[in-house]
């Protein structure tokens, strides 16, 4: 017999895997790109005010982008960019801005185009300088964000984590307020800064997921990778599979929502319905820079008309996105039908509901997830009349702090599923992986606890001169795992490469009882996913191997994002030839905190099911690139970004995405077997 090797998807040496998630593809940079580093730390240092770097200043002054046309790959932009800024139509700096606001979004396309145009580095530069102090604040950091992480040439380049750049999006206005007295006072500060709500309130149980600020800047830099607004023909940069993407990260993020529930003694969270009351409020407790608290909203609130989006319109639009799904059809503008039924019917219906560029009818299918979240977030002044601010669910970067962010996902979910159930359960053939058994898997101590987390202040604070910038910082408790390794032992009669899935499940519900699998799919969360390819002979051991994968390898989680303070010493300490700045040309922003890959646990233990399954990578292998290329790490929930389609073609959450046969289900080159994990509480 011959055994197969587990290669890992992010590149690891085999008989033993060494912890290369953060070293693989990185390259000593020159000073090119430390350049470019070092200005684009500079245009996001405290954008609330006028930029303090004298030659970014200077140089967004002086210059014209009309007089250097020739050097944007479309004018057009730019042109209309400096018209608006002259006659005054642009949003005002200190302003709110809102991706879910159509005119602002329209001018924060008009910056990022300019931006995404430029020719070149120096001109993008310029042009960065010039929009830095004349256009709002938010537009900026967030069309400099996305052309950044889709310009060829600013591919590597780290953005500060969103926390930092925006600090009142994540932390509450008490800490602001503590933090501006410390300053007055010019005393360094730690502010301790609690969650929202009190014991009398049941979903202050799982608070620390929805407020988690690493779960925030995952959610938000998604949508910055998949803008549900670009134009993938006109910018040339594709979004291979984003419909569907859209539903498995939302999807992923609802069930791993529900885990926590059950490990708090909650039940499954209800989906919301256009017409029926929304049980539980909402107070965040946050406040805009300037502008006030973000709204709150009562217990027991209903769904109100606006202006432009009516109930009646989410319950029509809901029923033919219904009707579509039960006739596995959809209709396009022109009158055609686009079937369902087959492996890309998903991205087609992710497409319609969230609604991205490509939806096949945005007039007739509505945009049911983006109305969704409006409609939460003016829900308590839906006629404009007290001039109230945007709710926290017209923002990706605080939309998860509200419970009902992810009742709407459910419901959202619901529709997904609807259309899972109509194709066919999996065959044997589509589940097997001939001549490959997986002998036994086991897995080390599952633990989590609770540790503290600082969030650097310093952008959050308006600078004076009579005052200097001193340490202030928000305290936070998290949840954290220890580090663990899933141990495989796998056989093969033959060379092979193969896809090795690892997912987690709930083993029983609210109740104490134990979940069929067909129901239990429904809850399953994807930790892991790697390549697999035939075994050196010195690390054969009688047919079988036995593959080490560390939790900190998962191909759905990135690390904790580098302070900025942190991210601008490396970066001055390499240009000045101290050290050696290292860059990864894949880097991602997006992915879920490698912190949150297990739910929370009981503190007398939870049992939960874990499957491992092994399929042929030879026929669902996409792209043409070596077997351990990283894409970034991060593939399973933010696709790829550099150039290449998502890796597999099977469709994602596979095996778990449709219904199933519990008799007929377990192959051989399936394993599953039952954990437990266990709260410490406290570090």
């Amino acid at each position: 017999m011959k055994c197969i090797l587990i290669v890992a998807l992010l590149g690891v040496s085999m008989c033993h895997l060494a912890d290369s998630k953060l070293v693989r593809g990185e390259v000593p940079a020159d000073k090119t790109f430390l350049s470019k580093q070092r200005e684009v730390l500079k245009l996001l240092n405290k954008v609330h005010e006028p930029n303090r770097f004298k030659v970014q200043a200077e140089l967004g002054r002086s210059y014209d982008p009309t007089k250097y046309l020739s050097k944007y790959k479309d004018p057009l932009p730019v042109k209309t960019l400096v018209k608006q800024y002259a006659s005054g139509q642009l949003l005002p700096r200190g302003q709110v801005f809102t991706l879910f606001n159509e005119k602002d979004r329209q001018q924060m396309i008009t910056i990022f185009e300019s931006l995404f145009f430029a020719e070149d580095w120096d001109t993008f530069l310029r042009t960065a300088c010039y929009a830095r102090d004349r256009v709002n604040e938010g537009q900026f950091v967030y069309a400099l964000s996305v052309a950044v992480l889709h310009r060829e040439d600013t591919r590597g380049l780290v953005l500060p984590p969103a926390y930092e750049i925006y600090p009142h999006m994540f932390v509450n206005s008490e800490v602001i307020h503590a933090a501006y007295k410390a300053k007055m006072r010019q005393q360094p500060a730690v502010i301790r800064m609690n969650f929202t709500g009190t014991i009398r309130n049941p979903e202050q149980r799982v608070a620390y997921l929805g407020e988690d600020v690493g779960m925030n800047s995952h959610h938000s830099h998604w949508h910055m990778d998949f803008p549900f607004w670009w134009k993938q023909d006109e910018y040339g940069v594709p979004k291979d599979r984003q419909g569907e993407l859209f539903y498995h990260m939302h999807h992923q993020l609802i069930a791993r929502f529900d885990l926590e529930r059950l490990s708090n003694d909650l039940p499954f969270v209800e989906p919301l319905y256009w017409e029926d009351k929304i049980v539980d409020g909402f107070y965040p407790q946050t406040t805009y820079r300037v502008g006030g608290e973000f709204p709150s909203r009562p217990d027991n609130f209903e769904f109100q008309d606006l202006e432009n989006i009516k109930v009646k319109d989410m319950v029509d639009y809901t029923r033919r996105i219904r009707e579509a799904i039960s006739q596995q059809a959809v209709i396009t503008k022109t009158g055609e039908y686009v079937y369902l039924n087959d492996t890309n019917g998903i991205n087609t219906l992710g497409s319609i509901v969230e609604p991205s560029y490509d939806s096949k009818h945005p007039e007739y299918y509505g945009a049911l997830h983006n109305y969704g979240h409006i409609m939460l977030g003016q829900i308590t002044d839906p006629k404009g009349k007290f001039n109230m601010q945007p709710g926290v669910m017209e923002h990706f970067e605080t939309a998860t702090r509200d419970p009902a962010f992810f009742r709407l996902h459910k419901y959202i979910d619901n529709l997904f599923k609807m259309h899972k159930d109509l194709l066919p359960p999996y065959t044997r053939d589509e589940l097997n992986f001939p001549g490959v058994t997986i002998e036994e898997v086991s897995v080390d101590e599952l633990t989590t606890y609770l540790e503290d987390f600082d969030i650097d202040l310093l952008n959050a604070l308006d600078d004076t001169q009579e005052l200097k910038d001193v340490e202030i910082k928000a305290r936070v408790r998290r949840l954290n795992h220890s580090p663990f390794t899933v141990s495989i032992k796998v056989n093969s009669d033959s060379a092979a490469t193969a896809a090795v899935r690892v997912f987690l499940g709930p083993k029983v519900d609210w109740f104490g009882q134990e979940i069929p699998l067909n129901e239990k799919r429904l809850y399953v969360i994807e930790i892991d996913k790697f390549v697999a390819k035939r075994k050196a002979p010195a690390c054969v051991n009688k047919g079988t191997t036995v593959v080490q994968r560390k939790s900190s390898e998962s191909s759905v989680t990135i690390p904790d994002r580098e302070t900025t303070k942190d991210l601008v010493k490396r970066v001055d300490d390499a240009m000045q030839g101290k050290t050696t700045f290292m860059v990864n040309k894949d880097v991602r922003h997006c992915g879920y905190p490698d912190r949150l890959l297990l739910p929370k646990g009981k503190r007398d233990g939870m049992p939960f099911s874990l499957f491992v399954v092994v399929t042929d990578f030879d026929k669902e292998k996409v792209n043409d690139v070596p077997s351990d290329y990283d894409y970034g790490g991060s593939i399973s929930y933010c696709g790829a970004l550099s150039g290449y389609k998502y890796p597999d073609s099977k469709p994602m959450g596979f095996p778990f995405d449709r219904q199933i046969d519990a008799d007929h289900f377990i192959t051989s080159n399936m394993y599953q077997k039952e954990v437990t994990i266990t709260f410490k509480g406290d570090e």
